[in-house]
């Protein structure tokens, strides 16, 4: 339930006049050589063929590079074709200055991935916005994307079954099971939910957006001694968070003031309402849709070795030789791959320690579909968590009707996706499939797996999400969006009070406001 909203401007309300033009805000949070130039310039012209699925030749040819001894310069240089860099560069070309934007991978978006060439366009990352994020919904109307909403499609249907050691455990049944390892007044809650259950009935703080205050350095503890507090057993954890962890490798490793952060967040959309919208046709249109409307460069195939600094700007060198120069750089680049990047001069201490030690979070994916309905079959829910190494199984809806499951994804987190990795993909995929067929014998012969995707194993993210181990969130996180020199930074890792897709939106306005006033 999105509601007027003026932007904060801080000292400067004339900035955000001039960066915001016509643009309607939602509160959503607090609730070279020759050749290269000539390809560079066939780029911009052919940019939005491809975007629309045309033109390719143009981004492929580019890629190639040859090693530019002559910087094209700009007014800005946005690293980072993300929807926080692709937002950013809109909000500096809105106020007149001509922008460029740099992206490592062949195609824009970054953790945002549709497989549109799949039954039901699956989600290798973002897969919806609640009805709290304004600032995404109202840059996909602006980008003229069509949404639609998808919460009542997870919600069809009988609730995930659970499997434990190869038995199906009903939810009737979980509460008075002998594997059940919780203490007795939590025993009717599924392994899954424990965690944020007892993070949000006991949190660590009662104002969420506090997380990150280094006041709060005490209570700056992992989650397994938090959980531990609560009276959970060592098994009890290991079951509920050490199995699939939301943040983290595992319940040691993640600071539990990082679930307090999540869990405030989520309980603030939900009180915008229920709803959940996705972009017809996969998500991947809506940063498309954003690159097209650019009227600069969005050029592709560009990893950034080096950025160095001087009384004029910044010069920014990619691998292939090719350089850009500019009076401001804003890097929305993960931190994962900004330590491949060589700064000159460097970043102070603690901003440099917090790049190179602060993690991300490890998350692999499978995408398989059904030959025939098996959970007809055998009378049970189509998805299932379980302690095996196939670890959530999730059923997908997007076909003509919710009935229809038009495929599973299934997910590991933490170090599952490490043991998935190590197989390898095909191998991972094969071994899914066994053991889902072993845990549900009606399903065999009627998988099959379609696509395998690491996000830990992707250069240029290095898992799926910043997270904060002990001590991390209250010392390290406040100095990631911290300027230096010409450089700016953006990014949902940059963010206090809002995640996903709405927090990469709103880091961008934050930074394109402190580029144009400094």
């Amino acid at each position: 339930m999105p509601v007027g909203y003026t932007y904060p401007t801080d000292g400067y309300p004339s900035l955000a006049v001039s960066i915001m033009g016509q643009y309607r805000l939602y509160l959503a949070d607090s609730l070279g050589c020759g050749l290269c130039r000539k390809m560079e310039n066939l780029m911009s012209v052919n940019r939005r063929k491809f975007m629309m699925g045309s033109a390719g030749l143009g981004l492929s040819l580019l890629a190639v590079g040859c090693g530019s001894q002559t910087p094209k310069k700009y007014d800005a240089i946005v690293l980072g074709a993300g929807i926080s860099g692709l937002r950013a560069a809109q909000l500096l070309e809105d106020s007149g200055l001509s922008v460029v934007v740099l992206e490592a991978r062949d195609r824009v978006g970054g953790r945002i991935l549709s497989l549109t060439d799949l039954p039901g366009n699956p989600e290798m990352g973002f897969n919806s916005m609640g009805s709290g994020y304004g600032r995404g919904l109202d840059t996909a109307k602006q980008a003229g994307v069509e949404l639609v909403e998808v919460g009542s499609r997870y919600r069809y249907g009988p609730p995930s079954g659970l499997y434990i050691k190869g038995e199906h455990i009903s939810r009737e049944a979980w509460p008075t099971h002998p594997e059940n390892p919780f203490p007795d007044a939590l025993k009717t809650f599924m392994p899954a939910e424990l965690p944020f259950v007892l993070v949000g009935k006991n949190p660590p703080l009662k104002d969420w957006t506090k997380w990150s205050d280094p006041t709060n350095a005490a209570l700056d503890i992992s989650l397994a001694e938090f959980l531990g507090q609560q009276g959970l057993s060592e098994e009890a954890i290991r079951l509920s968070c050490d199995l699939t962890p939301y943040h983290g490798r595992n319940s040691r490793d993640v600071s539990s003031l990082m679930y307090n952060f999540r869990g405030g967040f989520v309980q603030s959309q939900m009180a915008a309402g229920g709803e959940s919208f996705a972009a017809k046709g996969g998500n991947s249109k809506l940063p498309e849709a954003m690159a097209a409307g650019l009227k600069g460069d969005v050029i592709l195939d560009k990893p950034v070795a080096a950025i160095e600094q001087d009384a004029s700007g910044a010069t920014v060198t990619c691998r292939d030789g090719s350089r850009f120069q500019a009076a401001k750089v804003i890097c929305s680049l993960p931190l994962a791959a900004l330590r491949n990047v060589e700064i000159t001069p460097g970043l102070s201490e603690l901003q440099a320690k917090a790049v190179q030690e602060i993690k991300y979070q490890p998350i692999s994916v499978a995408f398989l579909t059904a030959k025939s309905p098996f959970w007809e079959e055998d009378g049970l829910a189509p998805g299932m968590w379980s302690d095996s190494e196939s670890g959530t199984f999730i059923p997908q809806r997007y076909g003509a009707t919710e009935e229809e499951v038009t495929g599973f994804l299934i997910q590991a987190r933490g170090d599952r996706a490490f043991e998935w990795d190590k197989l390898g993909s095909e191998a991972a995929l094969a071994k899914i499939v066994s053991e889902i067929e072993a845990l549900r014998p009606a399903a065999k012969g009627k998988l099959e797996a379609r696509h395998y995707h690491s996000w830990s194993g992707d250069e240029f993210s290095g898992g799926a999400w910043a997270y904060y181990g002990p001590g991390q969130a209250t010392s390290l996180h406040n100095v990631l969006a911290e300027p230096a020199g010409a450089i700016g930074f953006c990014g949902e890792h940059t963010e206090t009070t809002s995640r996903g897709v709405e927090g990469a939106l709103a880091s961008a306005e934050r930074v394109v406001l402190e580029t144009l006033s400094a």
